[in-house]
């Protein structure tokens, strides 16, 4: 049975989307139970028979413009941080959210621990998922130096390898090709790079080789990974619209921002598997958000992780 620890407090449109989606996920799934973390506001009611969702009543939000202090981790009543002890003792696979990044962040890295001293935990989302494509990080970490990238690497292939059974091809995010291209961290993490038996370095990539091309783990600081994946789903989301206004056949585009865009990003790193959804995520990307967490759940991503990187040390 895989367990769901699903934190209903984050999402813009309310926590009736997580308990909406929770629903249609148990009944289309016989193993898996989810738990419920919701606020005294929520005043949810269990529906007749559906046993395996359980509500968990917390006393405290963490809400989505929260700076991240050190009361935050005294905060133990929050929705957020039960889901993740849950997840710390065992009681939950997988901690689903739509809530604070950075909170989920300094609260995962703080409750779980991370799987090597000194390696940054990354967020991780799958451009696409056939053949398998991903971009690291999302904006876990902003201010990153060339080790905090080369860790970057090594986790997005670990992801890979874990996941598929595609090599990993690392890409490092640049302004060009040319060796002589890029800031000094960027030229720093590409010599770190190119000196590593794993995972196989191809070099820098560009922005055109984000969805096509052979590198299929394309690894730059989290500032410019935010802002590559908005600016994409952004783009998807305007042709879609103006095609709609002009009366053209939108039905590929609709097609491709459902399946392609209704999960969020894991964050891969920490001693648990844990899904980031979008703070604006509708019905369906909160049920894609919460089956994504059902996968890495069922290969128990997260020690998959810790394997492949300790047989590298």
């Amino acid at each position: 049975m895989i367990r769901v620890a699903l934190d209903a407090m984050g999402g813009d449109l309310g926590p009736r989307i997580a308990f909406e989606g929770a629903l249609h996920v148990l009944s289309q799934h016989d193993d898996v139970e989810i738990a419920l973390y919701h606020s005294p506001s929520s005043n949810f009611e269990l529906p007749p028979l559906c046993d395996r969702l359980s509500l968990v009543l917390c006393r405290d939000v963490i809400e989505v413009d929260e700076e991240i202090v050190l009361s935050l981790f005294r905060r133990d009543g929050s929705t957020l941080f039960k889901a993740l002890h849950s997840l710390s003792v065992k009681e939950a696979d997988v901690v689903v959210t739509l809530g604070n990044t950075g909170a989920m962040v300094a609260l995962a890295r703080h409750i779980l621990g991370v799987i090597r001293p000194k390696l940054y935990p990354a967020l991780i989302r799958e451009l696409h998922s056939n053949p398998l494509r991903c971009l690291v990080d999302l904006g876990a970490n902003v201010h990153c130096p060339p080790s905090m990238l080369e860790g970057f690497a090594e986790l997005g292939a670990a992801y890979v390898e874990a996941l598929s059974d595609e090599l990993p091809k690392v890409g490092l995010l640049n302004v060009g090709v040319e060796s002589s291209k890029g800031s000094s961290v960027i030229r720093e993490t590409n010599a770190r790079l190119s000196l590593k038996k794993w995972p196989d370095y191809l070099g820098y990539a560009e922005g055109t080789e984000l969805f096509h091309g052979e590198k299929n783990v394309i690894v730059c600081d989290g500032m410019v990974g935010n802002a590559v994946l908005k600016a994409s789903e952004g783009l998807l989301s305007f042709l879609l619209g103006q095609l709609k206004e002009q009366g053209g056949d939108g039905s590929l585009f609709e097609t491709f921002y459902q399946t392609k865009h209704q999960h969020g990003a894991c964050l891969v790193g920490v001693n648990g598997n844990l899904v980031k959804g979008h703070g604006r995520s509708d019905l369906q990307a909160m049920i894609g958000a919460i089956e994504y967490g059902i996968d890495i759940a069922r290969v128990d991503l997260a020690t998959a992780v810790r394997k492949r990187l300790d047989n590298e040390e």
